[in-house]
């Protein structure tokens, strides 16, 4: 099932099953390496953190913390990489929202999908999801600020 939110065509991860998305993540990898522009790698860097989010999720399943640390930290790499590559892109955000539109709709989204993850940790370990979720919603509102900025 495909996710029609933006145009960077975002399937539904949640409902493939781990191997799958494991695929899927070693083929968004290649095409990351491949592609030029700064719209098509922040839409690869979207969907590559989509995947990141839903191994977050079978970690907390799994009851293995080491394992969400890890993917914490590949998803705050994903995003942050994706922001960094369409604020340093030259593009104006006002008039070309492509990329800098898809980014903050899937920020938009991962914050729930982040916030639920958080609450099915046990309390002594929802800092990190804390921390991120904050995270996330900073480059969110400065994506927005750039969009809109009057």
């Amino acid at each position: 099932m495909w996710n029609a939110a933006g145009c960077s065509r975002r399937p539904d991860v949640f409902n493939e099953t781990r191997d799958a998305r494991l695929l899927r993540l070693d083929r968004e990898r290649a095409d990351l390496a491949r592609a030029s522009s700064a719209v098509e790698r922040t839409r690869i860097q979207i969907r590559i953190s989509d995947l990141l989010i839903s191994f977050m999720g079978d970690a907390v399943a799994d009851g293995d913390m080491d394992r969400v640390a890890a993917e914490v930290e590949e998803y705050r790499s994903a995003i942050f990489d994706a922001r960094d590559l369409m604020m340093g892109s030259g593009r104006d955000p006002a008039r070309d929202v492509a990329g800098y539109r898809d980014l903050e709709i899937a920020l938009r989204q991962q914050v729930r999908q982040l916030d639920d993850i958080r609450t099915r940790l046990l309390e002594a370990f929802r800092e990190p999801l804390e921390r991120l979720i904050v995270e996330v919603t900073e480059i969110r509102n400065e994506l927005l600020d750039a969009l809109f900025p009057d």
